[in-house]
């Protein structure tokens, strides 16, 4: 189908007033796609609306499987901008024929649960239907509710549901991030007396039936994805069967003339500029509490004068505005007492990151809390660029210390300036980092995993009504014969 038959506008909104779910899905769904295997990509947001990890991710893989002929993807997106809503529906479009926006709240943070039942016995539940699909893979739940994952099973019970756990949300209740409220301390183990200290307010019954209720949705989930070791073993620990957590890591996109790759022919001449010029730092995400951006600006009082005019850092991002008056106060002194070194930049667009990467020696990553698998390192790898970040959670597991980055201690400012110091003084470490971190990059692979699950799990299904249909055959013939 051509771009001049869909049934959006370039503007995303409906060509025909009160346009249903049926136009909607219809456009992906039409008999040109009929032999091919249909994939829902449900996601917590759109990242052009949303741009988080988790987003992007979703989105990165729903762009794969819509360049390979043998699938069709549809993108289902929440969102909760009133602005987009039209009325007489909870869906909007993105002007693509295979995007779908779903306008949904979610009222209960503790439980994740749905408190508009019918966003989902009736809205999602017609987009299954109209787009009738052999694989469900959500990337989140939370905003949506964990009742969509029921839902499915309602709609189809042998229709194959996909869960990739981002966070530790279903863990923990501080916002998934296994940190003791009130401070940074990290959080080693959940369990409902330790939930309970955190949030007064809930008793450790509350806790343990929370477990009980969050879990009793995972039962219905046929394949996990962890995209980091150290996520699956919490949530292994906290429950989950080993055995249906696959590890694999996010898709990045990327087509092969966008994938930087560190030129070796320039080594003497980029170490040499490197001897002169000053070493430039990056940190790409959000800034918050939990990111440590307050660990980076920190960091500069530990860093020797000769090695501090040496420096510049530009800190990429937004969210500052919506932090704590301490924090934002505090950020805001050491940018300006910094001279220059510390830049604050805003936000940025995805399209302009090969720039921003190409203006980056090093990315940092101080994040305070146990990180899964940030986006950013994946980027890192896609444009060559070596990465600092600290030493727990995904992050250990996916920079090799002195190959392919360095890590410093979680929430040590002095343990980061060390790291500066050593990047400034020994300029080779750059370029030699550079080449291993990009030989690293490979979406081929991950895509590849993420494709056998599906299949194997549309082969089982497949497999499975077969033997239904020949049982049922069977019990035919049996009757005809008596």
């Amino acid at each position: 189908m051509s771009s001049s038959d869909s049934k959006f506008n370039s503007d995303g909104k409906t060509s025909i007033a009160q346009q249903n779910v049926d136009s909607m899905v219809s456009s992906v769904s039409d008999e040109n796609h009929a032999r091919k295997q249909r994939v829902l990509i449900v996601s917590h947001g759109h990242p052009d609306l949303n741009p988080g990890g988790g987003e992007i991710a979703a989105y990165n893989l729903h762009q794969h499987l819509r360049d390979d002929p043998r699938f069709d993807s549809l993108f289902f997106a929440r969102h909760d901008k009133p602005q987009l809503v039209h009325g007489g529906t909870t869906f909007a479009g993105r002007g693509k024929q295979d995007e779908v926006l779903f306008y949904v709240p979610m009222g209960d943070w503790f439980r994740f649960h749905q408190v508009d039942h019918a966003k989902i016995w009736r809205d999602f539940r017609e987009c299954l239907s109209r787009f009738q699909p052999d694989v469900v893979h959500f990337h989140h739940y939370v905003h949506l509710g964990l009742e969509l994952i029921r839902e499915v099973k309602n709609f189809n019970p042998s229709l194959p549901v996909v869960l990739t756990l981002h966070e530790y949300f279903g863990i923990c209740h501080n916002h998934g991030q296994m940190i003791k409220t009130g401070s940074t301390r990290l959080c080693h183990q959940s369990s409902p007396s330790a939930c309970a200290q955190c949030f007064p307010q809930y008793s450790a019954q509350d806790f343990f039936l929370r477990k009980q209720y969050i879990q009793s949705f995972f039962e219905l989930v046929d394949q996990f994805i962890s995209p980091s070791q150290f996520l699956k073993q919490r949530y292994v620990d906290w429950g989950l069967n080993k055995d249906v957590v696959e590890v694999i890591e996010n898709c990045d996109y990327a087509q092969e003339e966008q994938v930087k790759k560190p030129d070796s022919s320039r080594d003497l001449a980029s170490v040499q500029s490197t001897r002169t010029r000053k070493i430039r730092l990056s940190y790409f995400g959000q800034i918050n509490s939990f990111k440590g951006v307050d660990v980076l600006v920190d960091s500069l009082r530990f860093v020797p004068d000769a090695v501090r005019d040496r420096l510049v850092i530009n800190i990429n991002g937004t969210g500052l505005e919506s932090q704590s008056e301490e924090l934002q106060k505090y950020i805001l002194s050491a940018v300006k007492k910094s001279k220059g070194v510390l830049r604050l930049r805003g936000r940025y667009e995805r399209s302009e990151l090969p720039q921003l990467m190409a203006d980056t020696d090093w990315i940092i990553i101080p994040s305070v809390w146990w990180e899964n698998s940030p986006m950013v390192i994946l980027e890192a790898k896609k444009f060559g660029v070596p990465v600092i970040a600290s030493n727990i959670g995904g992050m250990h597991e996916k920079i090799d210390h002195g190959v392919t980055g360095l890590h410093f201690q979680a929430g040590r400012a002095d343990s980061l300036a060390d790291c500066m110091a050593l990047v400034v003084e020994e300029p080779e470490l750059q370029e030699k980092f550079a080449r291993n971190i990009a030989a690293e990059f490979n979406y081929h692979a991950d895509l590849k995993k993420h494709i056998e699950i599906y299949q194997t799990l549309i082969d089982t299904t497949k497999n499975e009504r077969t033997d239904q249909q020949k049982f049922a055959q069977e019990c035919d013939d049996v009757q005809r014969v008596a």
